[in-house]
C-alpha cells in the first residue's frame, strides 16, 4: 500500500521520538548504502570526514547506522535530521560538498539502494522521558490499500497501554513520505542500549488485556492481519565515529 497521503527508516532510519521538533513535525532523510567489502576502512574514513565537515549539527546533522539484523545486514543507513521539507531547500549542496561525496565517499560504495523521507507520527508514538539510544529495533510494515486509518486505530490501543502502565521503553512511528519501496509504508522503532533487554520476560500481552479487556489481544492480532500484507524486522547500531557530533 503506497499512498503519499500517509506521513521510518532505513529505515528509516528513525529514529527516536525524542528529537526536538521544528515547525510542528520531525522528519529524517534516510539513504541505504552498501559499502564495498574491500574498501570498508576507506569508506569509514571518507564518510566520517564528510559528515564532520558538512553534516555535523542542526537539521543537516547525519548519523550513520549499521544494519546488523535483517535482510539488509551489511548495509549502512545514512540518516540526516531531524529536518523539515523547508530545510531541504538549504541543505549542503555546493561544489565542495558534491566533490567530496563524489571523489572521496562514492569510490568506496558498491551501490546506493534507496533514499526516502520518514516523518514521525507523534500522536501514535511514546517517549515521555526523551530517551536516546544507540541501537534501534525496527519493524517495517507493508499495509494493505487504504488501511492506514485502521492501523492507526490499532496503534491507539498500544499507546494507551504504554501510557497507563508508564513503560520505560519507548517507540516511534514513522510514515514513508514517497513511493520508493512498495513494501515499506510505516516503521515502528524501539530504541535500546543493551541487547540484554531482549532477555526480559515480556508482559505486554498481559498488560494489553488488562487495559483493553479479556480477549482483546487475539482480536488485536486478527485486526492487524487484516490491515497488513507483510512485516519484517531490522536492527541498527549507531556508528558514532562515522556520524556528525553526538553532543
Amino acid at each position: 500500500m503506497r499512498k503519499s497521503i500517509f506521513t521510518f527508516l532505513a529505515i528509516i532510519a528513525f529514529l527516536s521520538a525524542s528529537y526536538a521538533q521544528k515547525d510542528g513535525y520531525v522528519m529524517f532523510e534516510n539513504t541505504r548504502i552498501t559499502p564495498k567489502t574491500d574498501k570498508l576502512k576507506a569508506f569509514g574514513k571518507a564518510m566520517a570526514a564528510h559528515n564532520k565537515k558538512f553534516h555535523n549539527s542542526g537539521p543537516y546533522h547525519a548519523n550513520v547506522w549499521a544494519v546488523v539484523v535483517g535482510q539488509h545486514t551489511g548495509d549502512v543507513v545514512w540518516s540526516m535530521g531531524p529536518c523539515t521539507y523547508s530545510d531541504l531547500d538549504s541543505r549542503p549542496s555546493g561544489d565542495d560538498h558534491f566533490n567530496d561525496w563524489a571523489d572521496n565517499v562514492m569510490p568506496n560504495v558498491a551501490c546506493v539502494k534507496e533514499n526516502n523521507l520518514w516523518k514521525l507520527d507523534k500522536e501514535h508514538s511514546y517517549n515521555p522521558d526523551s530517551n536516546h539510544y544507540d541501537k534501534l529495533s525496527i519493524r517495517i510494515y507493508d499495509l494493505k490499500d487504504w488501511q492506514g486509518y485502521r492501523f492507526k486505530e490499532l496503534l491507539n490501543k498500544v499507546v494507551k497501554v504504554y501510557k497507563e502502565k508508564n513503560y520505560d521503553e519507548t517507540f516511534g512511528v514513522y510514515w514513508s513520505q514517497f513511493d520508493v519501496n512498495t513494501d515499506e509504508d510505516v516503521a515502528i522503532v524501539w530504541g535500546f542500549n543493551k541487547w540484554a533487554s531482549f532477555d526480559k520476560d515480556p508482559k505486554f500481552k498481559k498488560d494489553f488485556e488488562e487495559i483493553n479487556g479479556e480477549g482483546s489481544w487475539q482480536q488485536f492480532l486478527e485486526e492487524l492481519r487484516g490491515t497488513i500484507n507483510s512485516a519484517r524486522d531490522e536492527v541498527w547500531e549507531l556508528i558514532p565515529e562515522l556520524s556528525g557530533s553526538q553532543d
